[in-house]
């Protein structure tokens, strides 16, 4: 039995057909992989996400459970010993200005994550 698993690929040039992969990938494994999005996204925002991200998962814990989900399960998940190094916070609708600011106002975002919350997700 071939038990690899892959990260799910998404193609950024396809996108309009890749929206039930994406759908599919997000609920399934909560992440992808995006390619043949080059030049399309500045170096500068992407690696700023990155740094905001590792910042705010490294909120103390009775922060980063003030993260509420709109719907079941949908807010901050810790580790467990099941998933041990699965972790994530949830942010339900990413263009919608109301819920980025809700988002950050429920993690206490510093001016400098919310200014990257909101170039990169919007």
């Amino acid at each position: 039995m071939d038990t690899k698993c892959t990260i799910p690929i998404i193609n950024f040039l396809d996108l309009p057909n890749q929206m039930s992969n994406l759908i599919k990938a997000s609920e399934e494994w909560g992440c992808f992989r995006l390619i043949n999005c080059h030049n399309l996204l500045p170096v500068s925002l992407i690696s700023d996400m990155k740094v905001v991200v590792r910042s705010l998962l490294d909120l103390p814990a009775e922060v980063k459970r003030r993260n509420l989900g709109v719907i079941v399960d949908s807010g901050y998940m810790a580790p467990s010993p099941k998933n041990p190094l699965y972790e994530s916070l949830g942010l339900y609708n990413t263009v919608c200005y109301a819920d980025i600011d809700k988002f950050c106002s429920q993690l206490d975002a510093s001016p400098h994550q919310r200014h990257v919350c909101f170039t990169g997700f919007s």
